[in-house]
């Protein structure tokens, strides 16, 4: 008697928003930061809500055409960072054979100006972090670390007690930068942050875990990036100034420009993958470029005489 052939069981099609959590799983699994997480997790949200695809197999390029005219009057760098998500999540569908291909790859990308980071006065600086209340030890660390070492605030809040190495003269913390590669950075220029650090770890008696912890509720998780930026925007406006919390880590590199350390300890420190974005932090002032070509002056004409 003839064997029947059995066929391989076809797979249920998944809604998009079931595919959806099991990305979110998988960036989660692969340590993707939480401001990562968020924003990838917003962006699709609202292209689910605007209810053009049930299933991925309905996110044709045409759809995502109507869709992203709908963010037509978001800054470029908005609209940019929606399709970054959509793409790398239909990238996810293809790997994982829910698509044959991307359709993102037949939409035309928005263009973002390359944006110039502009720093804060030494002085700015001070007051923000003077109005941090002195009781507040978690939040006056946080933001003296990010501004005496210019870490990302994704960084400062990836942070866990497991990463400080507070050897006597050999002070520094291991950071996990973008593509979850890890770097140390150094405590002995950040005198501050350091003295911070000692009486944070010996008032909160931390011993594991986050080092920038939530105090809601049971769970111990570190601060969410959301709450780190409401946080400097209160003390910037107690301080009377207006910042941009990311202007701590330009300031850092700036200094560090105008005071002769050389570009490539410059992009090491800042965890760059390359030199180019390191020279876009590079401003170098108009005292620092007078000092500079006196200097080689003297040189020409010592060696001239």
């Amino acid at each position: 008697m003839r064997q029947l052939l059995r066929l391989p069981a076809r797979r249920a099609v998944p809604t998009v928003e079931e595919l959806a959590e099991e990305f979110f799983t998988d960036l989660e699994n692969a340590g993707k930061s939480p401001h990562t997480l968020v924003n990838y997790r917003a962006d699709l949200r609202r292209f689910l809500r605007d209810g053009r695809a049930k299933t991925v197999g309905d996110i044709t390029p045409e759809v995502l055409r109507r869709y992203f005219t709908t963010l037509g009057r978001k800054a470029p760098a908005t609209r940019a960072r929606h399709q970054a998500s959509l793409n790398a999540f239909l990238e996810w569908c293809v790997k994982y054979d829910w698509l044959p291909s991307n359709p993102m790859d037949k939409i035309d990308r928005v263009k973002v100006p390359e944006p110039f980071p502009k720093g804060l006065p030494d002085e700015t600086i001070r007051k923000i972090l003077a109005a941090i209340p002195r009781e507040n030890l978690r939040d006056r660390l946080l933001f003296t670390l990010i501004a005496e070492t210019g870490v990302r605030v994704a960084e400062a809040l990836g942070i866990y007690v497991e990463d400080l190495d507070l050897t006597p003269d050999d002070e520094k913390i291991l950071v996990r930068g973008k593509g979850n590669k890890t770097r140390t950075v150094m405590l002995y220029a950040a005198p501050t942050t350091l003295r911070l650090l000692r009486r944070y770890l010996q008032q909160s008696a931390l011993r594991s875990g986050p080092l920038f912890r939530s105090t809601r509720g049971s769970a111990v998780t570190p601060i969410h990036y959301r709450t780190a930026h409401a946080a400097w925007t209160k003390y910037c406006q107690k301080a009377g100034v207006t910042a941009n919390i990311h202007a701590l880590r330009h300031s850092f590199a700036t200094s560090l420009i105008n005071k002769g350390v050389r570009l490539e300890i410059v992009r090491k420190l800042l965890g760059h993958k390359n030199m180019q974005t390191t020279l876009r932090y590079a401003e170098v002032n108009d005292q620092t470029i007078k000092t500079e070509l006196r200097q080689k002056w003297r040189e020409v004409r010592f060696r001239q005489a």
